[in-house]
């Protein structure tokens, strides 16, 4: 029972999305429009108050053109956050781009016209080829109301592609794209006005607890990404869920973790115990200080796979 129980979170934690462990019935992931608020001179953003499924949506609106960051779930989402765009930008040039391509953030851009402009790394490119609509049909099946968002749900095609960086300059305000490697996903972007020092980081560094959602994902890479992230020295974090943040607060929280993780599990393969012994182990030191026990599976199975052999 143990085991099952613990294969059944895992499953969940795998979503990437801050669902609760309890049997409820969670709030219908449509995006709130009328939260738009403007939180620096050029940027604004959609909050997600939270609800399980709904992206922190973002805008960058300069003098030629705007820029969309995330579509929230299915074309009805989309085209909701589309109408917010037009209102912000009126006729100019309208781009978006996706933090990674999870239903929620990825498969509303079918919502937006022809005339805009979609924006990807070749890793998220490469992701889109590797897992398909696998965990949008695993969305799809949880309610009702899943299912009609996703209903012929597909993957937009990039008409605009990058390797590492893309600058992008939308009149008065610059904004660099950055394909961050295999973090939360293999084609995990993050989106940097340095001009106004915000930073949306998707699922790189947040509130919840990281989630190793790719067979791609490294501890390492992470740790490394984070270092990255906080050499910007953003005033504000965008995450992809949950409330923004002041400075590097989600950065540091994100790096204490996933270093105690490595540290704690190194020790724990040193002694020569499993994986599965040190998943246990492990999980018991954390205690109440990690409340999703599959998402800390995860990261201590990926830190187990990195660790040195004894």
């Amino acid at each position: 029972m143990r085991v099952s129980l613990r294969i059944i979170v895992t499953a969940l934690a795998l979503i990437g999305t801050a669902l609760p462990l309890v049997a409820q019935t969670p709030p219908a992931p449509i995006v709130k429009v009328e939260g738009l608020r403007q939180i620096s001179a050029h940027v604004h953003i959609i909050p997600d108050n939270s609800v399980p499924a709904v992206p922190n949506v973002g805008y960058i609106v300069g003098d030629r053109a705007a820029l969309v960051i995330d579509t929230g779930m299915g074309t009805r989402n989309g085209a909701a956050v589309h109408e917010v765009a037009k209102k912000l930008a009126g006729t100019k040039a309208l781009y978006l781009v996706t933090t990674h391509i999870h239903p929620e953030h990825d498969l509303g851009a079918q919502g937006f016209p022809d005339t805009t402009k979609m924006i990807r790394s070749t890793n998220q490119v490469k992701d889109i080829a590797e897992s398909g609509l696998k965990l949008a049909n695993i969305f799809a099946k949880r309610s009702e109301i899943n299912a009609e968002l996703l209903k012929d749900a597909d993957f937009r095609k990039a008409d605009i592609t990058f390797e590492n960086d893309y600058d992008l300059d939308l009149g008065g305000v610059r904004v660099k794209l950055t394909a961050m490697g295999a973090n939360h996903t293999l084609g995990d972007t993050i989106i940097w006005v340095e001009s106004e020092r915000v930073l949306f980081s998707g699922d790189i560094a947040m509130r919840p607890q990281p989630v190793f959602a790719s067979p791609h994902s490294t501890r390492r890479q992470w740790l490394a990404s984070l270092d990255r992230l906080e050499a910007l020295k953003p005033a504000i974090i965008v995450p992809s869920h949950g409330p923004t943040g002041d400075g590097t607060v989600f950065i540091t929280g994100y790096r204490d973790y996933l270093t105690e993780v490595r540290d704690r599990t190194e020790a724990e393969k040193r002694a020569g115990r499993s994986v599965d012994q040190a998943v246990e182990a492990v999980t018991a030191a954390f205690g109440d200080r990690a409340p999703d026990k599959g998402r800390l599976a995860g990261a201590i199975k990926a830190a187990y796979a990195e660790a040195p052999s004894p």
